[in-house]
C-alpha cells in the first residue's frame, strides 16, 4: 500500500512543532536560552511511566533487577539471547480487534521493543540541533523569517527568540522523522504485522490526508498494526498507538489534543510523549 506522507516543516515555514488545527505552539523549541540539562541516561521514576523515556527506564530497571523481561542486549534494549528476543518479539493477529486483550498485549510488546531506540533517536535529534544551533539559525529561511518579524514591529531580541524556538523545534522534529523513516523496518520487522510511520495527518473524522489544509491533527509518530476487515476480508493498516515529540521545558502534550487523537483514532491509550532526556519538563 502506498505510504501517504504529511510534510515535514521546512526551514522558516513555522515547522511542525505544534499540532495542526488545535492551536499548538509553533516550533515547540521551548524556552530558548534555558539550556535544559546535560544529556544523561538511566535514572528511575516512581509511578506509572508516561513517556517513552520513563517506559525505557522502567524496562531497563526491571531487566537489571532480574524481573521478567530478561537481561539487556548490547544495544541497550531488552533482549539477551536470540531465543529471548524471539520470545519477546511482537506478533500481531490481524483477525483480532485492536482492543482485544491479545492485541493489547502485542501492541505493548511492540512499544517495548522500540522504546530504547526511539528514545536514542529523540536524544540524538536534539543533540544535533543543539550542537548546530548557530549554523541552523543562519539558514536563509530562518533569517528571512526574522526579518519579517522585525518588519512587523517585533523588537530584535523577541524576533530572535521566536525564530530560535521555531528553528530548534522544527529541526528536532525533522531529524527524528528522518531517523525513524530510515530505520523503521529494522526497528520493527514487517513480518510482525506492525510498522512505524511519521508525520501522518488526519482530518476530523480520522481519515488520513496528506493535505495540510485538511488536517485536524498530525501525531509525530504512529505505530500501526495490520487488521483484516471481516466484511471485505481485505487487510489494511490501522493506528495502534501515537507518539508526539515535545521539546519545550514548560509544556507537554495538551490534554485536549491527546483526548481528541485517542477518540478519533480509537486508540487503546492516549498519545505518548517523546521528550529528549536533555529537556525534562519543568515541575515549577
Amino acid at each position: 500500500m502506498a505510504k501517504p506522507r504529511g510534510p515535514h516543516g521546512g526551514a522558516g515555514d513555522g515547522g511542525d512543532g505544534g499540532h495542526v488545527g488545535d492551536g499548538g505552539h509553533v516550533g515547540d523549541g521551548g524556552e530558548v536560552g534555558d539550556g535544559g540539562v546535560p544529556r544523561q541516561r538511566g535514572g528511575g521514576q516512581h509511578g506509572r511511566p508516561t513517556t517513552v523515556a520513563e517506559t525505557h527506564r522502567a524496562v531497563t530497571e526491571a531487566a537489571e533487577s532480574g524481573r521478567p523481561g530478561g537481561p539487556r542486549s548490547t544495544d541497550g534494549r531488552p533482549g539477551g539471547s536470540e531465543g529471548d528476543a524471539d520470545a519477546q518479539r511482537p506478533q500481531n493477529d490481524p483477525e483480532l480487534d485492536k482492543h482485544d486483550p491479545k492485541s493489547l498485549e502485542e501492541i505493548a510488546r511492540a512499544r517495548q521493543q522500540i522504546a530504547g531506540q526511539l528514545q536514542e533517536m529523540v536524544d540524538d535529534a536534539w543533540d544535533h540541533v543543539d550542537q548546530n544551533r548557530d549554523s541552523i539559525l543562519q539558514q536563509e529561511g530562518y533569517q528571512r523569517q526574522r526579518e519579517k518579524l522585525i518588519e512587523k514591529g517585533y523588537p530584535e531580541d523577541v524576533a530572535d527568540l521566536i525564530v530560535e524556538r521555531t528553528a530548534m523545534g522544527t529541526e528536532a522534529h525533522r531529524g527524528l522523522a528522518n531517523a525513524i523513516d530510515s530505520e523503521a523496518t529494522t526497528m520493527l520487522d514487517p513480518e510482525t504485522g506492525f510498522r512505524l510511520r511519521t508525520e501522518v495527518g488526519y482530518d476530523a473524522q480520522g481519515g488520513e490526508t496528506p493535505k495540510v489544509k485538511d488536517q485536524d491533527f498530525r501525531p509525530d509518530v504512529i505505530l500501526e498494526r495490520q487488521h483484516r476487515d471481516p466484511v471485505t476480508e481485505e487487510t489494511d493498516w490501522e493506528v495502534a498507538h501515537a507518539y508526539d515529540l515535545k521539546t519545550g521545558l514548560k509544556t507537554g502534550i495538551e490534554p485536549s489534543w491527546a483526548n481528541k487523537v485517542q477518540r478519533v483514532l480509537g486508540l487503546p491509550e492516549p498519545p505518548e510523549e517523546l521528550r529528549p532526556t536533555q529537556r525534562p519538563l519543568s515541575v515549577d
